[in-house]
C-alpha cells in the first residue's frame, strides 16, 4: 500500500463496514452511512482488485460524525472501564496476589501470569512472613483506611492505598489483613490497641 495513511485506512474500514451490513442484510447499519443506491451497488460489486486499488486513495471519502447523545450516554461506564484495568494493574505492579486479583477481576492463573509478565512483574512466591514492624505498619494504615467498613466492602482501591502508605508488597498485606478479617478483629476495640503479636 504505496500510499498508506489514516484517510485511507478509514476509507477501506468503512467500505468492509458497509460490505459486511450488505452481506448480512443489515439495513438499520447501513442506514446510518448516507450512501446513495447507485453508490452501494459499486460497492457491492467491487472484486478484490477493486479493493486494493481502494487502499492507494489518499483522499477521505467519508466524513464521521459523532452522536454526542449516545457518548455522553456511554461515556461513563466506558471509562470506568479503563479506570478499573489501571487499578487492576498498578495492584499488579505493587504485588498483589491471584487471590486479591480473583476477587474483583476473576481470570484463570495463565491469565494472570501472563499479565504479570507484561506488566514486568514477576511471581514472589510463597509471601514471606510480614516482620512486626511491617505487621505495625499495615495494622495502623488498614485501621485508617478500610477497617471501620465490613471486610466485604473493602474496595481495590483501599489496597492500593495501603501499599502507598506502606510502600509494603501487597502479597504481604493482603496475608495480613484476611488473617485479621478471619480472626475478627477488626473492631473498635482490637484497632485501637493494635494488632497482637506473640511474644519472642
Amino acid at each position: 500500500m504505496r500510499y498508506s495513511n489514516p484517510e485511507t485506512g478509514l476509507n477501506l474500514a468503512v467500505v468492509n463496514f458497509v460490505l459486511q451490513c450488505a452481506a448480512m442484510r443489515s439495513l438499520d447499519a447501513l442506514s446510518m452511512i448516507d450512501l446513495q443506491p447507485e453508490v452501494l451497488r459499486d460497492f457491492i460489486e467491487m472484486t478484490g482488485e477493486d479493493i486494493a486499488r481502494l487502499s492507494m486513495v489518499k483522499d477521505p471519502l467519508f466524513r464521521i460524525e459523532i452522536n454526542r447523545d449516545t457518548w455522553d450516554r456511554v461515556k461513563p461506564s466506558v471509562l470506568q472501564v479503563a479506570a478499573d484495568r489501571q487499578l487492576r494493574n498498578d495492584l499488579i505492579v505493587a504485588g498483589a496476589p491471584r487471590a486479591m486479583i480473583k476477587r474483583w477481576w476473576p481470570m484463570r492463573h495463565k491469565e494472570f501470569a501472563l499479565l504479570r509478565r507484561m506488566l514486568g512483574t514477576h511471581s514472589v512466591g510463597r509471601a514471606k512472613a510480614a516482620t512486626e514492624q511491617e505487621e505495625h505498619a499495615v495494622w495502623h494504615a488498614w485501621s485508617e483506611i478500610g477497617a471501620a467498613n465490613n471486610f466485604s466492602r473493602v474496595r481495590p482501591a483501599d489496597y492500593l492505598e495501603l501499599h502507598q502508605r506502606t510502600n509494603i508488597g501487597l502479597e504481604v498485606s493482603w496475608a495480613l489483613t484476611n488473617r485479621w478479617a478471619s480472626e475478627g478483629r477488626f473492631d473498635n476495640r482490637v484497632r485501637q490497641g493494635g494488632p497482637q503479636t506473640e511474644s519472642r
